[in-house]
């Protein structure tokens, strides 16, 4: 509330970004991810990029600019619901010229994955040439689009293979609000009509609805008890453009994809919570065992 003073019981430095971990979500299911934006020249910028190449992750589009890098303020209540405060930083400063830079990222690649931490014109451009050479795009649209820009975001959106929104997401891309599964599902079908392909929106600990050309559909959440919701998103999203690279159907990928989010919210933090191929298969099972 204003004027209030809250104690918490700690702080913790973890790199993050909403780019930034779904790159390593999708670095540690296996495959080759090259990550494009920008880091400022303040004190995090050479941590941020250091743990990217460890993950092994292609920094070679990352540049430097001037002033500070990109951050997130994250607080994470005891029942491990987050809320976010995010700082564009260097973020704020990708253009389309930069996109353009790295047309050869985007010539060897089978998926973009982009999300609204970059100006939107910058979004925009980058789906336009990942159109021209013929790839497919996965947008998540957060943080969601200001008011101001939504008749813009529609013209972004018409174009994308797969919109992953949130509910909070979905609820500001359509000015209503989501009550429950029913209304989900309407979310959802309405989204699919302004224009991708496909729409998985993620309820959190009550799943996702799907909708494509064969439905919508509604997929249970993997029980478990959440400690840190940050990032689970990010891993979601991560492991379903992993599975639809391999050839998986939506319904099978986001299956996938909610045993990685059900792992991520059991760990602390951003990118420490992201998932390799031996946790999403443990929570599968747990999912299997009805669990």
């Amino acid at each position: 509330m204003p004027g209030e003073t809250r104690l918490a019981h700690s702080l913790h430095e973890v790199s993050g970004g909403k780019g930034a971990n779904q790159a390593v979500a999708i670095a540690r299911l296996g495959m080759h991810v090259a990550m494009v934006g920008r880091v400022g020249q303040d004190g995090f910028a050479d941590t941020l990029v250091t743990n990217l190449r460890a993950e092994g992750i292609d920094t070679q589009w990352i540049e430097r600019t001037a002033g500070p890098s990109g951050v997130a303020i994250v607080t994470v209540d005891d029942q491990g619901q987050n809320a976010i405060l995010v700082v564009p930083g260097a973020n704020g400063q990708l253009t389309p010229q930069d996109v353009d830079r790295c047309q050869a990222a985007f010539s060897t690649c089978d998926w973009v994955v982009l999300q609204l931490e970059i100006p939107l014109e910058s979004v925009k451009h980058a789906i336009e040439l990942a159109k021209r050479l013929g790839k497919r795009v996965l947008l998540n649209p957060a943080p969601a689009p200001r008011p101001s820009q939504l008749d813009e975001f529609e013209s972004v959106v018409a174009n994308v293979d797969l919109l992953c929104p949130n509910q909070s997401e979905a609820e500001s891309l359509l000015g209503r609000p989501i009550h429950g599964l029913d209304d989900a599902r309407l979310a959802a079908f309405d989204l699919r009509k302004k224009g991708p392909k496909s729409v998985v929106l993620t309820l959190g600990q009550d799943g996702c609805v799907v909708a494509d050309a064969e439905g919508v559909h509604h997929l249970l959440a993997v029980n478990v008890t959440a400690r840190d919701t940050t990032a689970a998103g990010d891993a979601f999203i991560g492991a379903l453009v992993v599975r639809k690279a391999l050839g998986d159907s939506l319904v099978d990928a986001c299956r996938f994809a909610s045993a990685a989010a059900a792992y991520s919210v059991t760990v602390p933090g951003a990118q420490p919570s992201l998932p390799r191929l031996e946790q999403v298969h443990e929570m599968l099972n747990l999912a299997r065992n009805g669990s």
